[in-house]
């Protein structure tokens, strides 16, 4: 069970009992499975150097547009604010082109 979302405390947060790191390598990606069903609602903070070149894409292994051209996949975002929905059972999947990012997501359980 994830901590519950809550930020009474002057806009601090506590930190989670549900989270995962990962360094991903060139081209390699990597997923991970939010747990729970869909009943189960999260909100995601995803890390990452400010640097990185990561792309994070949900329900579907995330495509890099080559040299020169634009890619369109559905939910597949290039360096992700600091927050997203998502819920049990979705699968987020985490790629780079670079030799080595580090990347740390961790869920709050929204409350409703």
């Amino acid at each position: 069970m994830a901590i519950p979302y809550n930020s009474n405390y002057d806009e601090t947060l506590p930190f989670s009992d549900v989270c995962a790191q990962f360094t991903l390598t060139t081209n390699n990606a990597q997923s991970w499975t939010i747990p729970g069903t869909e009943l189960d609602k999260y909100s995601a903070r995803f890390e990452y150097a400010a640097n990185a070149n990561i792309f994070i894409c949900k329900n579907s292994a995330p495509v890099i547009p080559g040299n020169g051209s634009m890619g369109t996949q559905q939910y597949n975002e290039f360096r992700p604010g600091p927050q997203r929905y998502v819920q049990g059972g979705d699968v987020l999947y985490f790629t780079s082109p670079d030799a080595v990012t580090y990347v740390g997501i961790s869920l709050r359980q929204l409350q409703g």
